[in-house]
């Protein structure tokens, strides 16, 4: 008879199975891993779909967020604004609009487009060859209805290459942008906004009533010259702009209020098919333009922000301009190109589909005179 063993042999089949419960390769710990690695990699593979991965993986970027639709601040914040945090909630009527963050990375036209491709549907559609410019590069304003008309154009582009990245990748397609002519790489720049969805505009220095205090450069435009030196600069300040609607005045208050003055240049920029959109809304355009038979699409702005304003302040002008929009059915700001007011202007979409408004390019608002 066989004798009995307390230990089994080698060869036995019936040796007791190692305990394996501590061990993490098929345990559960193993399957929560799996699991966290696969939804990070289908976020972004999604992030990478709809265009915000490379906002997200922009290199050095400073990223500024916002938290809400905004809404004039409590008097208690302070009037410097302080860093850029989340605004205030926006009152009840108006529900958030989404976040986008705010990205200021230096970059030329051609590194934005590579760290940041955004997708081939969102370039603005260009009409035919045939058609002026004010009409071929002008950004659809389609199915509106009876809803109010919100337009904002940012002006002074292309000097600061953060500023001007951020506004073009990170500003609603339906913003208009308008580039200085003194801008390095303008066409490229154009190009750029294009491909965001953005229609352009130029920048027109005008010369204003405290000039030279405030000077509109080398190829400002001034009442003291002829006509002939004065359309000189103008084709001078043209050269570069193959892309753009139309021109937005830069300064030009005592330029635009001399009639002498401005009307060959109107003329000149009606000839070339070009949109004409007075950034100081004083002057009375269509007066002004009376009489010239090729007088261009033309609009003055019913708001102007103030430059490198607070937070409090930002809030506060973007409640009047829908406001405005509400009680006029139209509204039209030109704002300066400062970090604060870009990073407001994030959410102005979402502000204005919750109040029953069309934020709409300002090309939308050009009407003969």
């Amino acid at each position: 008879m066989r004798a009995t063993r307390d230990e089994p042999g080698p060869d036995d089949p019936f040796a007791p199975v190692a305990d394996r419960r501590g061990s993490w390769i098929g345990g559960p710990g193993f399957i929560f891993f799996v699991l966290l690695v696969l939804i990070g990699a289908g976020s972004a593979i999604y992030l990478q779909a709809t265009g915000q991965l490379g906002s997200m993986l922009a290199q050095g970027g400073q990223m500024i967020h916002l938290g809400t639709t905004p809404a004039p601040l409590d008097s208690s914040t302070p009037e410097n604004g302080g860093d850029l945090q989340s605004m205030v909630a926006a009152p009840s009527d108006a529900p958030s609009a989404p976040v986008k963050p705010l990205v200021l990375t230096p970059m030329s036209p051609a590194q934005l487009i590579a760290k940041r491709p955004p997708p081939r549907s969102l370039r603005l559609p260009v009409g035919e060859f045939d058609q002026p410019p004010v009409k071929r590069f002008a950004r659809p304003a389609l199915f509106l209805g009876e809803k109010p008309r919100v337009g904002v154009l940012v002006v002074g582009l292309g000097l600061n290459r953060g500023i001007t990245a951020a506004a073009i990748a990170d500003l609603p397609p339906e913003i208009s942008l308008s580039f200085s002519p003194y801008a390095a790489e303008l066409p490229a720049w154009i190009d750029a906004a294009h491909a965001y969805g953005h229609e352009v505009l130029l920048d027109l220095p005008l010369e204003p009533r405290n000039y030279p205090q405030d000077d509109p450069g080398p190829l400002g435009l001034l009442t003291a010259l002829n006509k002939e030196e004065n359309l000189r600069r103008l084709a001078e300040l043209l050269k570069e702009s193959d892309g753009v609607a139309g021109v937005a005045t830069q300064f030009g208050d005592r330029f635009l209020g001399d009639a002498d003055a401005l009307r060959p240049i109107l003329s000149e920029i009606g000839q070339r098919g070009l949109g004409f959109v007075a950034t100081v809304p004083e002057p009375s355009l269509p007066a002004l333009a009376a009489g010239i038979s090729d007088a261009p699409l033309l609009t003055r702005i019913d708001r102007a922000f103030p430059q490198d304003a607070s937070r409090q302040t930002l809030a506060a002008e973007i409640e009047a301009l829908l406001g405005n929009a509400r009680a006029q059915g139209r509204a039209l700001a030109v704002i300066p190109s400062y970090p604060a007011s870009l990073a407001a202007l994030t959410t102005l979409a979402g502000a204005a589909k919750d109040r029953g408004m069309a934020l709409v390019p300002a090309s939308a608002f050009l009407q003969q005179k």
